[in-house]
């Protein structure tokens, strides 16, 4: 079994929405773009594009998950001539920061968290209205996070670059240019086009092994929600809960982990590289050990 690599790149369109845990009435954003909501977007595209009558959800999603594979979308800047990713990375004396994936190594060049959300986030406010007195519904004030579609410090377009492995050729992936992703895309939100899609041979720099039953990438720091496992070296790092709702179930929102898993940034220790594999849903898994 071999998998077919390709780099692409989504430009943003519109405000970009993707939930992460709230902070009081903030709506917080994510500054990446999670495998699963990745796919959820491109299964909603396929199955209304392929569709004669009522789209098939389920068959379209499930197609995917057997052919397909993607890493997390990471925001990327142009440097004039290449789409640049910028990728969280954990340390221990500054905590999450970001680095551009030319400058892996440029600690002058970092991003703090604070500094990469306020590089390109806003916030939008909104409140539900009481259908009684046509009037803001009391306690309902909230501000939601979105990601702009250009970077305030430069203005230039804001873009989300990734990966996806192939099983079997997909010729409608390949056709698909248009995506709305996240949420609140029925009022213009999560609009992206995408710019290019290339055959490549390493995911973000790293390494990647593609004759196994799902791919393989070594590295030695993650780029997706882990597992943990009890035979990995020491990981420095934060943890979470993921859940998420798939309609296709008779209960639609369910737990995408029953443990906490490490965020994107986390790494291994002492700078060593593990093999890790990448599941249906885009989480990471040990897949040997770290050298």
């Amino acid at each position: 079994m071999s998998w077919t690599l390709f780099r692409w790149t989504w430009r943003l369109e519109s405000p970009l929405f993707v939930g992460a845990s709230p902070a009081g009435s903030l709506n917080r954003c994510r500054l990446y773009v999670p495998s699963r909501a990745l796919w959820g977007a491109l299964t909603a595209e396929l199955a209304r594009r392929l569709a004669n009558a009522f789209p098939s959800y389920e068959t379209e999603g499930t197609a995917l998950h057997e052919n397909a594979r993607f890493t997390y979308l990471f925001p990327a800047e142009c440097d004039g001539k290449h789409w640049r990713a910028w990728l969280p990375r954990y340390e221990e004396s500054d905590g999450l920061v970001w680095r551009r994936e030319d400058r892996p190594d440029g600690r002058h060049d970092q991003l703090t968290n604070r500094q990469m959300r306020m590089r390109f986030l806003d916030a939008r406010p909104g409140t539900a209205i009481d259908p009684d007195s046509d009037s803001a519904e009391e306690g309902s004030l909230r501000e939601t996070e979105c990601v702009l579609p250009q970077w305030r410090n430069n203005e230039s377009p804001v873009a989300f670059v990734g990966y996806v492995f192939l099983k079997q050729d997909l010729p409608e992936l390949h056709d698909l240019t248009d995506l709305f992703l996240g949420g609140d895309t029925r009022y213009g939100l999560g609009r992206l086009r995408r710019l290019d899609m290339t055959p490549a041979s390493e995911v973000f720099g790293v390494g990647v092994s593609l004759n196994q039953e799902a791919p393989v990438v070594q590295s030695g720091h993650l780029l997706a929600h882990a597992r943990p496992a009890d035979h990995v070296p020491e990981i420095v790092g934060s943890q979470e809960l993921l859940a998420g709702w798939d309609r296709t179930k008779a209960d639609p929102f369910r737990k995408v982990s029953e443990t906490p898993l490490w965020t994107p940034g986390s790494r291994v220790r002492d700078g060593r590289v593990a093999g890790w594999a990448i599941e249906e849903d885009g989480i990471w898994t040990l897949a040997g050990g770290a050298q």
